[in-house]
């Protein structure tokens, strides 16, 4: 692939390094655009002093402290537009939706993960000025619906919306893909406690089928223990495991559960629920994981018949009747396997990269 830049510059207002989801896809993409002949460079709110052994070489990381102040969306906006000043880079990609108030006639793109533009005053501001900015060259969503929503709220738009989904890393070369053949089950359910992820279909389900184990990855000590003290014999909470060693466990588990809600509250007014495209999702399917999801059509945009069981994400009984159904070794290997065909087809974070990559190019060629 031929660039028509040098060096990118990513932005995010995600604590890197951090435990949080949106700190796994800087942690894993930005590697994967470094690998296609670019400069990257980091432009983040400063995380934790973690040591990410995949970052490489070809990637600086600046970051931003906020102060202990009231107003930490405008000391943030300050404090980017000061780093944006350093003429270091020649396109911004951002995850930082605010990024048309401080582009410093820069080229950027903005990756949308919600509706972002319902957040209040600022973001629509924002997001009106990126409409009539001549440097955006265009929105990237993780999911149809939130481009469909964006055009339905901006009609008028001539910015090219693409979708872009996410990834998942290719699973660890000792790890094996096994389908075991017994007459109980080892059901997972890897992410977090926030309201609307299903995590208390999970209870219920352990709770209503005690010939099989389940486990759940994730979560703070604070919030498992008073689920621990449920004291539900066959459900086992692992805690937080380090993305790079969810491997070690996955080679046991025989189901992984994806039970998300219609209403996703990962924060006091964010509802994700319509928009969500979970990375665990396209990990199980990495690990070749037959999946039972919750009927809703933001997943169906990725997951099919061929690789993943559908349950209402109300009723508990059609939850059962699922996991039931995947008993047979056999089927769990034919929903596995095509979920993993699919995933190295189309979910990689190198084919994500080629994407961006490739979206960013046609349009600066377009300028």
């Amino acid at each position: 692939m031929v660039h028509q830049f040098k060096k990118l510059l990513f932005l995010t207002d995600t604590r890197i390094p951090s435990d949080r989801a949106s700190a796994v896809h800087v942690r894993k993409l930005l590697p994967a655009l470094s690998e296609k002949g670019i400069g990257v460079e980091l432009l983040s709110n400063q995380g934790n002093k973690t040591v990410w052994p995949d970052f490489n070489d070809h990637i600086t990381h600046q970051t931003i402290t906020l102060p202990p102040f009231k107003g930490g969306l405008f000391w943030m906006l300050w404090l980017f537009s000061k780093q944006l000043k350093k003429p270091q880079y020649d396109v911004i990609y951002s995850r930082f939706v605010l990024v048309s108030l401080i582009a410093q006639n820069k080229p950027y793109i903005i990756e949308l993960h919600d509706d972002a533009w319902n957040k209040g005053l600022l973001f629509r501001l924002a997001f009106n000025r990126a409409k009539r900015d001549r440097n955006c060259l265009g929105f990237a969503a993780i999911t149809q619906a939130i481009r469909v929503d964006l055009l339905k709220v901006y009609p008028d738009l001539d910015k090219q919306v693409l979708v872009i989904e996410d990834a998942a890393s290719m699973p660890n070369s000792e790890y094996k893909a096994t389908f075991h053949n017994r007459d109980w089950l080892s059901v997972a359910y890897v992410g977090s406690f926030h309201k609307g992820k299903g995590l208390e279909m999970v209870l219920q389900l352990a709770a209503k089928l005690p010939q099989h184990k389940f486990t759940v990855i994730g979560g703070s000590v604070d919030q498992i223990k008073p689920l621990e003290e449920k004291g539900i014999a066959n459900l086992h909470f692992q805690g937080f495991v380090d993305h790079d060693d969810i491997w070690k466990f996955m080679q046991d588990f025989d189901v992984c559960l994806l039970p998300n809600q219609p209403d996703v509250r990962t924060g006091k007014k964010s509802n994700i629920g319509k928009y969500t495209s979970p990375l665990k999702m396209f990990e199980y399917m990495s690990y070749s994981k037959p999946i039972i999801a919750s009927n809703l059509p933001v997943l169906k945009e990725v997951l099919d018949d061929q690789i993943a069981i559908f349950a209402s994400p109300s009723s508990a009984d059609e939850w059962v009747h699922a996991i039931n159904e995947l008993l047979p070794s056999k089927k769990r290997e034919e929903l596995g396997q095509s979920a993993y065909l699919k995933f190295i087809e189309n979910y990689t974070w190198e084919k994500r990269s080629e994407r961006i990559l490739t979206f960013i190019n046609e349009q600066l060629e377009k300028q």
